[in-house]
């Protein structure tokens, strides 16, 4: 009885851990996707960023890799009842754990420094757009693609002169570049067709890049925690699984012992006359000591 409940402990456990297996390679492709598209949204803001915003992204990307290899060793220790491969397992899940740990702290304290790093970066980067070439991409793609203009508003590009013969757009006394345009029209000058804009983004970029980077710092940090929280239990399984294995082994070895010695001694009770030829003659050895009358 002993036996047989610990051979349905032991499947039991070892399902669940190839459930649990599974559902790590599950998370594990999804916590990429979300590592790759937030290092892709960074990469698009990056000439405002810091180097150090990569870090948690690429820490997750890097995590979600490794845990796909790591649930081999999950399924074919489970698989092959294999305490080694099952503790080499849970022992990796430890250490992945921490490292989620760590990025998850990463991207949380990131968010608290967003704000005094993009005002600073955008302000200083402003009156160099007509004169450095990244300087005027990076605005223009994150004024055209955030349907924002300038710092806090448009009126942030008063401080800033266009040079001669460089299209823009006046509004209000204000010259704004063109990708701060957010209609406009075609019309006939002098014959000739021209695209004109008749309104303009009068919202600053500052509030929704913060928005953006604050939230997939945020997404980055829940999504380390949530498979965090996962792995827990697949530790908690793993170290089940090895145990009841080795339990498991030990009965069977054990019992393997007991069949043997009943056979050994059902066939001695039913051959008593072998028994008695197979056994080694009684040698008599005399006592060469000290005898006392």
């Amino acid at each position: 009885m002993t036996r047989n409940n610990l051979e349905v402990g032991m499947k039991c456990i070892k399902y669940m851990l190839l459930c649990i297996t599974a559902i790590f390679v599950l998370t594990s492709a999804l916590i990429i996707s979300v590592g790759t598209t937030i290092y892709a949204i960074y990469h698009d803001v990056s000439f405002f960023l810091e180097d150090r915003f990569f870090s948690p992204a690429s820490f997750v990307i890097a995590i979600g890799i490794i845990m796909l290899f790591v649930s081999l060793f999950g399924c074919i220790g489970a698989l092959k009842e294999s305490t080694c491969l099952v503790n080499i397992f849970a022992v990796i899940l430890s250490l992945v754990f921490v490292l989620e740990i760590a990025a998850a702290i990463a991207a949380y304290s990131l968010r608290s420094q967003v704000t005094g790093m993009l005002d600073e970066n955008l302000r200083t980067t402003l009156p160099y757009y007509y004169h450095n070439e990244e300087v005027r991409g990076s605005y223009d793609f994150i004024q055209s693609r955030l349907s924002c203009c300038g710092v806090d508003s448009y009126a942030d590009w008063s401080v800033v002169t266009p040079p001669p013969g460089v299209s823009s757009i006046s509004s209000n006394n204000v010259s704004v570049p063109n990708s701060c345009c957010a209609r406009s029209r075609y019309d006939f000058i002098d014959g000739v067709e021209v695209d004109v804009c008749t309104e303009i983004y009068v919202n600053g970029c500052l509030p929704r890049m913060f928005y953006l980077v604050y939230q997939s710092a945020g997404l980055l940090g829940a999504g380390a925690m949530t498979i965090a929280f996962i792995q827990i239990i697949g530790i908690v399984f793993s170290f089940s699984l090895a145990s009841s294995i080795r339990k498991a082994k030990s009965e069977r070895e054990r019992r393997r012992w007991e069949i043997q010695e009943r056979m050994v001694n059902a066939y001695t009770s039913l051959n008593p006359s072998d028994e008695k030829k197979a056994s080694q003659p009684v040698v008599y050895v005399p006592f060469h000591g000290q005898t006392t009358a």
